[in-house]
């Protein structure tokens, strides 16, 4: 199942109307021209063929696949409706926008395993900690007990309340 674009298709008509090129468009929008070509159909008038981009003579300079020339248009103005939905809408972001976060997100899943290493590590740290908090507590808990048993042993009148003096 192929992806679709998400396009402003109030934004595409107006470009359409100021004059810019199908292809301009699409490359803004990171669509097809022919996309574009099915929003300028709505146009009243349809499509006029000097705002449509003609295509591309081949130049001896073979371009890749993955070259990507982004020349930023006007950015759009939001709009206001004159009620409240209490709907928030999200902010557009542009294509390089766009294409800055997909780094990023691919930057912190190359970190995912350095960071699960870590976790394992300081887990590990925790248990032997924990271990050794639980020797301490045991090892108090058997010197009160010694303690209590000396103190009785060397003077068990006083935990009784009974005393020797008559």
């Amino acid at each position: 199942m192929a992806r679709k674009a998400i396009v402003d298709r109030e934004m595409v008509l107006q470009l359409l109307q100021e004059g810019q090129t199908s292809k301009a468009i699409a490359e803004r929008f990171g669509v097809s021209r022919q996309a574009i070509d099915l929003y300028r159909k709505q146009l009243p008038g349809g499509a006029s063929p000097e705002t449509r981009a003609s295509k591309p003579v081949m130049s001896g300079e073979p371009k890749s696949a993955f070259t990507y020339q982004h020349t930023p248009g006007p950015s759009p103005e939001p709009k206001h409706a004159s009620y409240s939905t209490g709907l928030v809408q999200a902010p557009s972001l542009s294509l390089d926008e766009m294409v800055d976060l997909v780094i990023q997100a691919f930057s912190a899943l190359k970190r995912v395993n350095e960071l699960e290493a870590e976790i394992s590590k300081l887990r590990k740290s925790y248990d032997a900690m924990l271990q050794q908090v639980e020797q301490l507590q045991a090892r108090e808990q058997k010197r009160k007990e010694q303690e209590a048993r000396w103190i009785h042993a060397q003077s068990p009148g006083i935990i009784t309340g009974s005393s020797d003096l008559t």
